[in-house]
């Protein structure tokens, strides 16, 4: 164990002087610190229990890339070699299971016992996973917790907690753009375009996927949207003699960024005033999303939920889901 961490602060250094931000995942055993890995790499998670105590990788998040370092309880306690990297992260993330009261109050015993060990400009989140468990403990309870409310007055230290479900997605994302934030800089990725309505096509115009985020939109048949676009589509081909196709539509105070990837199309419905080069990164990443589960089972129906879960994939878009009062599942 001591070589393979030895090897991660080497690696940690290394990609310092690249100024990639780091973060470490910590958290008590079956917390669900891998699954918070596994759904930052896949956008979802799965069963698979991880094949060393340490995990080190790098992962795509918007537009930064991220070290993500996942360690045990006993390493992180007792290993000199984590302590010099808990000296050099740019970010915390503890993950804290709130099946009962005694899960709660070990996970913050825990983490007061790690807190001198991290630098006072590291930013903190904490995640309060499993709210989708039935009677597991209310957010408000977690808040009273004496170890907890010590660690938020300190008013030198950047700290955050959210509810969260790691297993269903939700307020996932939201709770990582913070501390991604604060770690890179960056704007926060829910702040940089407002989608509205989303609608995939296949060739002819036939829609295959159909989303409003904004339910204050009237929802036009998406069949005749589809249709009109296609007929556009071809219209400016056989002028212009290109395959190409309309890339942005303004009506109004809406406008339609479109995208074509092979057989499938995008149009994607955002503010007259958002930026249109995001928007059609936006647009690439859902319909990626989408073509690849098809790909994966074309046979597969798309009510909602399964609509929810392929745009859930996408940071930007699971942070505009989580902002949903009363969102269908």
């Amino acid at each position: 164990m001591s070589s393979y961490l030895s090897f991660v602060r080497d690696k940690m250094l290394m990609n310092k002087e690249g100024k990639v931000p780091q973060i470490v995942i910590l958290g008590l055993e079956k917390s669900g610190k891998s699954s918070v890995v596994n759904r930052l790499i896949y956008g979802t998670v799965s069963d698979a229990q991880p094949t060393q105590l340490t995990c080190f990788i790098n992962v795509a998040y918007g537009k930064s890339i991220l070290t993500i370092i996942e360690a045990d309880e006993e390493t992180a306690r007792e290993s000199p070699y984590f302590q010099d990297i808990l000296g050099e992260i740019d970010g915390v993330v503890f993950v804290i299971d709130t099946q009962t009261i005694r899960h709660v109050e070990v996970s913050f015993e825990y983490i007061f016992s790690l807190l001198d060990k991290i630098p006072q400009k590291t930013s903190i989140l904490f995640i309060a996973n499993k709210t989708d468990i039935p009677d597991s403990v209310p957010f408000p309870d977690l808040l009273q917790d004496p170890a907890f409310q010590v660690i938020m007055e300190d008013i030198n230290r950047s700290v955050s907690i959210y509810p969260v479900s790691v297993r269903t997605g939700e307020n996932f994302y939201t709770a990582f753009d913070w501390i991604i934030s604060r770690m890179t800089g960056r704007t926060p990725l829910r702040e940089e375009v407002n989608p509205k309505r989303v609608i995939i096509l296949q060739e002819g115009g036939v829609p295959a996927f159909d989303y409003t985020f904004d339910k204050t939109i009237e929802e036009h048949d998406s069949t005749l949207l589809g249709g009109l676009i296609s007929a556009l589509n071809i219209m400016a081909s056989t002028i212009f003699e290109s395959e190409s196709v309309m890339d942005v539509v303004k009506l109004g105070e809406v406008k339609m960024v479109i995208r074509k990837m092979g057989a499938w199309s995008i149009v994607l419905f955002v503010d007259r005033n958002d930026s249109e080069s995001k928007a059609q990164s936006l647009a690439e990443e859902i319909l990626n999303a989408f073509i690849e589960e098809k790909e994966r089972d074309p046979s597969k129906e798309m009510p909602r939920q399964v609509k929810y879960e392929i745009l859930s994939k996408i940071p930007e878009i699971a942070i505009l889901l989580d902002q949903q009062p009363g969102r269908e599942d």
